[in-house]
C-alpha cells in the first residue's frame, strides 16, 4: 500500500535525531545491550511499539525505507516516550555494512513486500543473499522470525531456505496469534480482520 508523501514527517526525521539516525555506531550506548532486535520494514510501527512496550529491557531497532513512513514511526516514538526503539530511515543493505557479525538476537520480517514479478524477487527479503546477511549478523541462537499473508511469498521463503545456512524450527500456514509473546503489525491486523490465513516460520541458524 503506497503512503502520500508527507513533508512534515520526512522533516520529522530530521528534527529528531536522537530518534531517527542517519548511520548505526553499535558502539552507542543504545546498542550496548545484551538483546538487541531489528524488524526490518516496520511501517508505520505497530509491531514494533508494542513489542517495545512488553519488553521494555530489549532494545529495538526499526528499519523503514519509506522516509514519509519512517517519520510517522518516529513521531509515535516521541510521542509515546518510547525510549527502546531506534529508528534507521534507510534500507536494510546500507545498515547491513554498519552491524557485525553475531549482533542481534532476532530478526522480524512482518508482511514484507511480496515482488511478485519474477524478475523482481531478488528484492524479496527472504531471498537468499538477504539470508545471508541475516545469518551473518545473527547471534548463534538468534532467530529469524517471518509472518506474511502471501502463499507465493511463503513458498518462495521455504525454496530460500534450503539454500541457506538456516533450518526451520517451525512453520506453519495457519498461525495462531499468540498474544503472550508476539504483538499484531497493522498488517497482520488487517489481513485477519479479512479472514485471511497468516503464514509464519522461524528460522535458526544450523
Amino acid at each position: 500500500m503506497r503512503v502520500k508523501y508527507k513533508q512534515w514527517a520526512v522533516d520529522y526525521l530530521d528534527e529528531h535525531p536522537e530518534v531517527a539516525l542517519e548511520k548505526v555506531d553499535v558502539s552507542d550506548v543504545f546498542f550496548l545491550t545484551p538483546d538487541m532486535r531489528l524488524e526490518i520494514g516496520s511501517g508505520k510501527g505497530e509491531f514494533i511499539i508494542q513489542m517495545a512496550k512488553k519488553y521494555p529491557n530489549v532494545h529495538f531497532l526499526a528499519v523503514e525505507v519509506v522516509r514519509t513512513v519512517a517519520g510517522i514511526l518516529t513521531k509515535r516514538i516521541v510521542d509515546e516516550n518510547i525510549d527502546n526503539v531506534k529508528v534507521f530511515a534507510h534500507d536494510a543493505e546500507t545498515l547491513f555494512e554498519m552491524i557485525p557479525d553475531g549482533y542481534f538476537n532476532k530478526i522480524y520480517l512482518n508482511f514484507s513486500d511480496p515482488w511478485p514479478k519474477k524478475r523482481h524477487e531478488k528484492r524479496r527479503l527472504t531471498h537468499h543473499r538477504f539470508l545471508e546477511q541475516y545469518h551473518r549478523i545473527l547471534s548463534k541462537k538468534g532467530e529469524v522470525i517471518f509472518k506474511t499473508d502471501n502463499v507465493d511469498l511463503y513458498h518462495f521463503s521455504l525454496e530460500e531456505v534450503e539454500q541457506s545456512e538456516f533450518k526451520i524450527v517451525s512453520m506453519t500456514e495457519d498461525y495462531v496469534f499468540d498474544s503472550e509473546n508476539d504483538a499484531m503489525s497493522e498488517y497482520e491486523a488487517k489481513f485477519r480482520g479479512l479472514g485471511n490465513k497468516i503464514c509464519r516460520m522461524v528460522l535458526k541458524g544450523k
